[in-house]
Formats: C-alpha cells, sequence, structure tokens
C-alpha cells in the first residue's frame, strides 16, 4: 500500500471546496490533466508533458488499497482509500458526482475536520503538485496519514 496526496480540484479555486464535497460525496476522486489526453491507462509517460505526468501516475501508479490524503487550499480535507481502478471518461458527468474525466472511486472516506474540529489547529500543508505518491516516512503529509489511520 502506498499513500498519496492530491488536490482534488477543478481549475477554478472558487470553487475548489464545493468540488471536492462533490466528488467525494458521490464516491470519487478524480484529476484533470492538461490538454487532451485521452484515456492514460495506455498513455507512455514519456510522450506526456510534465503536467499531464502527475495525471498518468493516478491513473498508472495508484492502486487499490492505496490511500490519499485529499487537501484543499494547502489544508488536509480528507483521508480516503482507492476502491478502483483507474476510469477515464471523454466528458465528466457531475450528476453522477464524476467531475473529471480521468477518476478513481473511493471508501473509508474520513472528514479531516472530524480529525481536528477546531478549524484554528488545522495544520496548513504546502501542496504545489496535483497529486503525488508519498515517499518520504517523515514528511507532514505521511506522518498525518499514519496518525490519522492509528486514531481509527
Amino acid at each position: 500500500m502506498t499513500y498519496w496526496r492530491m488536490q482534488v480540484a477543478l481549475d477554478d479555486s472558487r470553487t475548489t471546496v464545493r468540488d471536492t464535497i462533490l466528488s467525494l460525496a458521490g464516491g470519487y476522486i478524480g484529476i484533470e490533466a492538461p490538454g487532451d489526453t485521452g484515456d492514460l491507462g495506455a498513455a507512455l509517460r514519456d510522450a506526456l508533458s510534465a503536467g499531464q505526468r502527475e495525471a498518468w501516475s493516478f491513473a498508472q501508479e495508484m492502486a487499490i488499497g492505496d490511500r490519499v490524503l485529499v487537501f484543499t487550499h494547502h489544508y488536509p480535507f480528507a483521508l480516503v482509500r482507492i476502491a478502483s481502478r483507474y476510469n477515464h471518461v471523454r466528458s465528466p458527468v457531475p450528476e453522477n458526482g464524476i467531475l473529471y474525466r480521468h477518476f478513481r472511486r473511493v471508501d473509508e472516506v474520513r472528514c479531516y475536520a472530524d480529525l481536528a474540529p477546531n478549524p484554528r489547529e488545522w495544520e496548513s500543508i504546502a501542496m504545489t503538485d496535483r497529486v503525488a505518491p508519498l515517499r518520504d516516512p517523515n514528511s507532514l503529509s505521511y506522518q498525518l496519514i499514519e496518525r490519522w489511520l492509528r486514531v481509527g
């Protein structure tokens, strides 16, 4: 199992929280890749731009059972477990909670506000990429996931 962190957001920062809530309520997390990449499940990483490679890792490297720390505006928002393989649609289906062309079903959705009910105590963790595996067990994001899973 790998830990990940990602921003589940479209390009409009004014709707980041709303989009994240709608996506998680639909049971999905997703990502958009710059340009029209098509199905990243069949794409070759080296043929993609740097921005598209982030989405490629979401499609090709993330696995069922992995944990993902979901961020909004540099704050942890939720911790989820990946429950499906990568999926691609040509156009999002918002009425079904699918706001992204590249997405995965999630379960075990835990909200950060339930872990830390006082917003004044929320941890701000800089999030500069859209999605990334967590390889350093000493990183703040990795440590937060470990702590969160211990609490239950």
